[in-house]
């Protein structure tokens, strides 16, 4: 693969499991998670 293409997918994953990290800090925090992808499961619809 392109070395372009593989820095591009290496930062997206990073940044994928910082967001992460985060989400499960704010629950351990009992602060209500944002939702990040879609509406979360603290959200009300």
């Amino acid at each position: 693969m392109p070395k372009g293409v593989v820095y591009r997918s290496f930062i997206m994953n990073h940044l994928v499991h910082h967001r992460a990290q985060l989400g499960l800090y704010l629950r351990i925090l009992n602060i209500p998670v944002p939702g990040m992808y879609g509406p979360s499961a603290d959200e009300k619809m």
